[in-house]
C-alpha cells in the first residue's frame, strides 16, 4: 500500500465527523487499505463471516459522485482477472452532504411519533401530512 498521508489524514476526518454512512465508510476504508484497487479487490478483503457486505458497485459510483475517491485508470483485477476500474483516494472531504445535528435515536424516535399520530389521525390526514412521515424516515 502506497497511500498518501493527505489521503489517510482526509480519512481520519471523514471517520470521526461521521461524514459517510456506514456501508460507504466500509467501502472507503477497503479503498484505503488497499489503495489503489478494483472494487473486486477491495470488496475480497471486507467479506468475512462478520461482515456480509453486499457486494453493491453503487457504493464506488457514490464515493466518486461525493468527491473522495476517483477513476485512476483500467487496469487487470487480480481477483476477476478482467479489465477494471482502478480506483483511488482523494484528499478531500465529501461534497454535498447533509449533516444532522440530531443523533439517529431521536431521528428514529422522531419519526416513529410522526408515525403514531399519523395513525391517530389516519382519518383525517392529508398527503401533507404523509409526505412529513416520508420526510422524517428519509432523514434517518
Amino acid at each position: 500500500m502506497n497511500t498518501r498521508q493527505t489521503s489517510i489524514d482526509c480519512y481520519n476526518e471523514i471517520k470521526a465527523n461521521g461524514l459517510l454512512s456506514k456501508k460507504r465508510l466500509q467501502v472507503y476504508t477497503a479503498i484505503l487499505q488497499n489503495a489503489p484497487c478494483t472494487s473486486g479487490e477491495a470488496f475480497a478483503t471486507m467479506t468475512t463471516k462478520e461482515n456480509q457486505i453486499s457486494q453493491s458497485r453503487a457504493r464506488f459510483t457514490e464515493l466518486r459522485e461525493l468527491g473522495v475517491i476517483y477513476e485512476k485508470g483500467v487496469r487487470k483485477c487480480r481477483i476477476t482477472g478482467r479489465n477494471v476500474i482502478e480506483w483511488d483516494l482523494t484528499d478531500r472531504l465529501p461534497k454535498d452532504i447533509k449533516l444532522s445535528n440530531n443523533s439517529k435515536k431521536l431521528r428514529v424516535d422522531n419519526a416513529l411519533n410522526a408515525l403514531r399520530e399519523l395513525y391517530k389521525n389516519k382519518n383525517t390526514s392529508t398527503d401533507d401530512d404523509w409526505r412529513n412521515v416520508a420526510d422524517f424516515i428519509n432523514v434517518i
